[in-house]
């Protein structure tokens, strides 16, 4: 024994001979254990083997990361490329009708005169600016110098078309189109810059197409990539528990086989329930018990929640159906006494004096007004939703807007307040009876703030697809700092405090010309106050 080295579970020799006592665990098993063999195989230790195996499983995982990564990387960049091909794509076509729209405008104006302003140059130049910008992004994300340089002179093709189409557009404000000279000119146009735009789109889309298929080409490393990856991990899980895991739990179950055969002398002070093992135990019971003092705590707070919002929903429901009661019932007590005024004044519009007829008139214009309205009321109280759906029909602009100064005219006179309409035949898209009752608003409006000897002026263009209207007057104007926020509910000045009302005239114009999906908003005005309405334009089907 003297002459021999035992080795214990770490690796570690101790010297067997003249030690009165094993100097540890794995000793004190040894010495219970049958004879080995004199010579010992020394192989890597199980924490060798763990860290080993854990190494390989996450260089797999890492692996299979930076493959994810390095495909997620790739195919990024080419979907950017291919997206910013194809806006430059989107932009080029852009140009092409902004360039194709301003030459009809011209076109189609006949009888220009040398020094007119012409068509709005303003959307191509716009059209030229977004390509610079899209053209310039693309030459700073180049890869390499080499490939910048070459973007770069791709980029010049924008600069020569703003010098043709500046070109032209000086020789038509000089030269009208319908002469030899802007023929001329607009012939020599027509074989540049198309061909450019042509050429440039063909380019963008030889681009974009192969960003699509270098995206594709990706497809097969990636695959091999993850198919070798999810080959080597469960090889790598077979190895790890052949060499690893299985010796090790056959010496668990060789050491607890053992164990049963020692005695109670031989056992540590705190052994069986009151080891670490046992402790974890209980120290989980433990926090199984509070989870559970936790939950029950949280399930009677959420009942009391649920109880509390379903009693609120109940008291909005019934506040939902006492509005919708009170709607109809007002509405019914309404129209009783309207349909009466109605009545008397169509058998009024029969009086021979001419003055009184126009008066029962509009009397019955207004009830009728009034009883629409009324009507409205009723079918928000009987729709689920509770909003006021507005019809979407086609609607003569200008009849629309005399026919609000007309209903507005006595009001007008009264106030000293004079009107003008220049309007060009517009046809809109919305609801005749609400757009009538937006600008009445307008006019009512500038009737009670715009000060006697104000001029109120009601002007319109197409514009796109929509109708520009711009209702200005040459009144006192906005009180300072109140600006944008008087198109909100509710807002009112001094002089709307001195004349009654409730800030809502402006508000319910703007909420109607948003419904039509159309907008409201302040316009730039020296003095006095503007308005511009824009309302999408009737198209036939």
């Amino acid at each position: 024994m003297s002459a021999k080295r035992r080795w214990c579970w770490n690796s570690a020799p101790l010297p067997w001979a003249g030690s009165s006592r094993p100097r540890c665990r794995a000793d004190r098993l040894a010495a219970r254990l049958p004879p080995r063999p004199s010579r010992m195989t020394c192989r890597p230790s199980l924490r060798f083997r763990l860290w080993l195996g854990a190494l390989l499983l996450a260089g797999l995982a890492v692996t299979a990361a930076g493959l994810a990564a390095w495909g997620l990387i790739r195919t990024q960049a080419h979907a950017i490329e291919a997206m910013a091909a194809q806006n430059r794509i989107e932009a080029y076509g852009a140009l092409s009708a902004r360039l194709n729209e301003w030459l009809l405008a011209w076109v189609g104006a006949p009888g220009m005169v040398t020094g007119m302003p012409g068509p709005d140059s303003r959307p191509v130049v716009q059209a030229l600016d977004r390509l610079d910008r899209l053209l310039a992004e693309d030459v700073k994300a180049a890869p390499d110098p080499t490939e910048a340089t070459v973007r770069a002179r791709q980029s010049m093709t924008p600069a020569r078309l703003r010098g043709l189409f500046n070109q032209l557009e000086s020789t038509f404000r000089t030269t009208p189109p319908d002469t030899p000279a802007g023929q001329a000119a607009l012939a020599f146009h027509a074989a540049q810059a198309p061909g450019a735009i042509a050429r440039q789109i063909d380019h963008e889309m030889h681009r974009r197409e192969a960003a699509l298929a270098a995206m594709q080409s990706l497809r097969r490393p990636l695959l091999t990539g993850a198919a070798l990856v999810a080959l080597a991990a469960p090889l790598v899980l077979a190895a790890l528990y052949l060499l690893v895991l299985g010796p090790l739990f056959r010496r668990l179950r060789q050491g607890t086989a053992f164990a049963a055969t020692l005695s109670a002398a031989d056992l540590p002070h705190g052994a069986g329930g009151h080891d670490e093992l046992g402790l974890m135990f209980a120290r989980l019971r433990q926090m199984a018990a509070r989870i559970d003092r936790r939950r029950a705590r949280l399930e009677a707070a959420i009942e009391e929640r649920t109880a509390a919002l379903s009693a609120a929903n109940d008291r909005l429901a019934l506040i939902d159906r006492n509005r919708r009661r009170f709607f109809a019932d007002v509405g019914h007590e309404l129209r009783t006494p309207l349909t009466v005024i109605m009545g008397e004044a169509e058998l009024g519009e029969a009086h021979p004096d001419p003055e009184a007829r126009a008066a029962f008139q509009t009397i019955g214009a207004r009830a009728a007004r009034l009883f629409r309205r009324i009507e409205d009321m009723l079918r928000i109280a009987r729709s689920e939703s509770g909003r006021l759906e507005l019809a979407a029909e086609r609607v003569d602009l200008g009849a629309t807007v005399r026919g609000a100064l007309a209903d507005l005219a006595p009001a007008l006179k009264r106030a000293g307040v004079s009107a003008q309409v220049d309007l060009p035949p517009l046809a809109v898209r919305g609801d005749p009876d609400w757009l009538r009752q937006v600008f009445a608003g307008l006019f009512e409006n500038a009737a009670k703030y715009a000060g006697r000897g104000a001029e109120v002026t009601v002007s319109g263009r197409a514009d796109g697809g929509m109708a520009l209207v711009r209702v200005a007057d040459t009144g006192r104007g906005l009180p300072e700092g109140l600006g944008a926020a008087v198109l909100d509910r509710f807002t009112r000045d001094a002089q709307a405090d001195q004349g009654g009302g409730f800030g809502v005239g402006l508000a319910l114009a703007r909420w109607v010309v948003e419904t039509l999906a159309g907008s409201l908003v302040l316009a730039p005005s020296a003095t006095g106050l503007a308005l511009d309405l824009r309302l999408p334009l009737w198209e036939e089907e």
